[in-house]
């Protein structure tokens, strides 16, 4: 007679079994995963998208990728003032053009938010063809069916996000329109500054040429009295040595004028390579005198100045999005009406309708809309935080925009008084070389000082009318002042 096995060696056999199964299984799960990822890794091949290898040059080459367009070259027939010259950066600039499109943007999502006072109305309808067999076997006629349904439905109650919304769409058509001024006022404030760096690289360039014809001047003279007899040696090189140095002087000023050229043709919206006639610059004539007093120019700017502007229109747009996120948590009240027809195999149409309300309460959606508050709120004082440091930093700019100009004015008239001096000290010593009364180290000395007078003079004054339009800038003028100042005075 034969014992029965205990069962609980039954039971331990039947786990262990089991373990070895599912380890089994877990192996052979992985290595088809490991199999199926090697031989399908990239099915989709997305690696052609990807460089060749860290640090390689990405060289695709997309088929309707927009090619950027060629800027064609104007030809000024006149020479171009500021004003003139002003207003056609503003049409051409492509900063103008970026900063009037995205305004228009701003303006069609206001369009957006004021959608959501009108109702929606939606038409639907679907024909469908459908056959069906039964699991008994049999089959159920083809059936045709053409239904179509129109709905409307309109928002009644929402606790003021549609008027949140509203009023954020609006700040942002203040912000995009402050910052089209911005926009505006970076354009005419580089075209000025190039226009006069311009102005004055090339007074500087004449002010070279004069110097090279004064110092082929003095050449001659030291051959012409070192063949009498009356000069050296030394006197003939030291004025080659001069000539020299104003030649390669008025290289680099003529050099600095043609890149000038290209930068004032840049910020015109123009091709680098487009020369624009200008008008020279008068150096007898003092730049603009500004009359209004420092507070009466700190006020103008924080009036008018648009980053200013626009860092406020920013507290207005959070504070909707505070009311748009407050209003997100409230209930909100619908009303919807449909209709429609089902057409089905030749019968006669089902028509249906219903009208009624909807009501939406939410309860709890995991402090979502609690965070989304605070972040808004934050972001509100952040904006107030902002308005009054752009506002501080204006300020700090008039300030020293003024104290600039009446420096460098006054430094202008200075500077003239010493040109004048130089131009006729070194008459006085060139009719003395002449007759053999000084030496050419002193000609020499008066031409480099009446060198360095005119630049000092020409950097004052092209000093002037670049800080000038910088405070321009800061109070918030688009294009050179003409309300600064009462007049311009001539030396």
């Amino acid at each position: 007679m034969c014992k029965a096995r205990p069962k609980r060696h039954l039971g331990r056999r039947r786990k262990i079994c089991s373990l070895l199964l599912l380890g089994w299984m877990a192996w052979s799960a992985s290595v088809q995963a490991a199999l199926f990822q090697g031989v399908f890794s990239d099915p989709l091949d997305t690696g052609r998208w990807v460089t060749p290898a860290v640090g390689k040059p990405w060289t695709y080459r997309p088929r309707r990728l927009p090619q950027a367009p060629v800027t064609p070259l104007v030809h000024f027939v006149h020479p171009m003032g500021l004003p003139a010259l002003t207003a056609f950066a503003l049409a051409h600039n492509p900063a103008s053009r970026v900063a009037f499109a995205n305004l228009q943007a701003a303006a069609a999502g206001l369009g957006v938010a004021e959608s959501g006072y009108l109702p929606t109305l939606t038409l639907q309808s679907g024909a469908i063809r459908s056959e069906a067999n039964t699991t008994a076997g049999f089959s159920i006629p083809i059936q045709n069916t053409d239904s179509t349904s129109l709905s409307l439905s309109y928002v009644l109650l929402d606790f003021g996000a549609r008027a949140a919304q509203r009023d954020g769409a609006l700040a942002e058509i203040y912000i995009n329109g402050f910052d089209n001024n911005i926009a505006l006022q970076g354009v005419a404030l580089s075209v000025t500054q190039n226009y006069y760096l311009l102005l004055g690289e090339q007074a500087l360039a004449r002010a070279y040429r004069r110097t090279v014809a004064a110092d082929v001047a003095s050449l001659n003279a030291a051959k012409i009295k070192q063949r009498s007899g009356l000069a050296t040696v030394a006197d003939v090189l030291q004025a080659q040595a001069a000539l020299a140095q104003a030649r390669a002087n008025l290289i680099s000023a003529e050099a600095q004028v043609r890149s000038d050229d290209g930068a004032l043709a840049q910020s015109c919206g123009l091709p680098s390579d487009d020369i624009i006639p200008v008008v020279s610059l008068d150096t007898r004539v003092l730049p603009p005198l500004v009359t209004p007093a420092l507070r009466t120019l700190v006020y103008r700017a924080r009036m008018d100045n648009p980053a200013i502007q626009s860092a406020a229109a920013q507290i207005l747009a959070d504070r909707a999005t505070v009311r748009a996120d407050q209003a997100a948590g409230m209930p909100t009240l619908n009303f919807g009406v449909s209709g429609g027809k089902r057409f089905q195999n030749g019968l006669i149409p089902a028509e249906n309708w219903s009208v009624g309300f909807t009501l939406r309460v939410p309860l709890f959606t995991g402090f979502k809309d609690t965070y989304q508050i605070q972040e808004a709120r934050a972001n509100e004082r952040s904006a107030r935080a902002s308005l009054r440091e752009e506002t501080q930093k204006i300020e700090s700019t008039v300030f020293q925009d003024y104290q600039q100009i009446l420096g460098a004015r006054s430094a202008a008239g200075a500077a003239r008084l010493a040109v004048i001096s130089a131009r006729a000290s070194l008459k006085a010593i060139q009719a003395q070389y002449r007759v053999g009364l000084t030496t050419m180290l002193n000609v020499l000395t008066a031409e480099a000082t009446l060198t360095t007078a005119e630049q000092t003079e020409i950097q004052d004054i092209t000093t002037s009318y670049t800080q000038l339009a910088n405070l321009a800038n800061a109070l918030g003028y688009i294009g050179f002042p003409k309300t600064l100042n009462s007049r311009q005075e001539s030396r």
